[in-house]
């Protein structure tokens, strides 16, 4: 039973190594929201290359040209209007509804506050934030569109499965057992009115091998991948084009 546990973990590095099985082991895309404007457009990326699941780039010359000159980026505050009912039936159980839209505003705070962090703790920041749009300023528009808060009876259940099976055997199976938040995001030039990049992606708990607390908060997992995805962005906006920023793995040996 020993060897067989340790093979199915060798397994799961292994399959975490692999970006195109890694893939496999995180949350889906969600369905794009009316929010983008390019959504029907955004193409698959690679998890070696990309952070985000879907991605838009302008394929004007002229207009990234013209953005190149903008030094200033202004956050915009988080969208919430495309929010999606829940849709993990033990969410649904635990959380109610009235709940979800009050912790859904505070993370909406969350989310600003941690893209702006991540600018203001940059090294090398490709943008300076400013508090309203300027002439050379380029504006980040967020919009949260799925929020399921992590099922406590559900974190209980995949540790269970862990247990009885092999460690990591949830990663496997317990997709939806996961609380899980997706989110679009836009960077929109105001003087040339349009869009010149456009992402979306989806995360949920991610497969503790040992242990995970956040399996047993119904909030901390989504601020952690909300830390994630504000460092992704930043790092970005200062890497060319065809440059690569990896997705964060599906697993963790770390208890938070």
């Amino acid at each position: 039973m020993i060897a067989v546990r340790l093979c199915f973990c060798l397994l799961l590095f292994s399959f975490s190594a692999c970006s195109s099985l890694e893939r496999l082991a995180k949350a889906g895309a969600a369905k794009p929201s009316p929010f983008l404007a390019h959504g029907a457009e955004m193409k698959k990326t690679q998890a070696k290359h990309d952070p985000f699941l879907r991605v838009w780039r302008n394929p004007s010359k002229e207009a990234w040209a013209k953005a190149e000159t903008k030094k200033t980026l202004f956050i915009a505050p988080v969208n919430l209007e495309h929010l999606r009912p829940m849709t993990k039936p033990l969410s649904r159980v635990e959380v109610r509804e009235k709940s979800r839209q009050k912790e859904a505003k505070k993370l909406a705070t969350y989310i600003h506050d941690q893209f702006s962090q991540a600018f203001r703790s940059s090294a090398n920041p490709r943008y300076q934030l400013v508090d309203a749009p300027q002439k050379d300023s380029v504006t980040l528009e967020i919009a949260v569109v799925e929020f399921n808060p992590n099922s406590i009876a559900a974190g209980v259940t995949r540790r269970a499965i862990n247990i009885l099976a092999v460690p990591g055997a949830e990663s496997l199976v317990g997709r939806p057992l996961k609380g899980n938040i997706a989110i679009e995001g836009r960077v929109y030039d105001p003087e040339q009115k349009q869009s010149l990049y456009e992402f979306a992606d989806a995360e949920h708990n991610r497969s503790a091998l040992i242990l995970s607390v956040h399996d047993y908060n119904p909030y901390s997992a989504a601020r952690k991948i909300v830390r994630e995805w504000a460092g992704q962005f930043e790092q970005i906006t200062r890497t060319p084009a065809g440059g690569r920023v990896k997705d964060s793995s599906p697993f963790t040996l770390l208890l938070w």
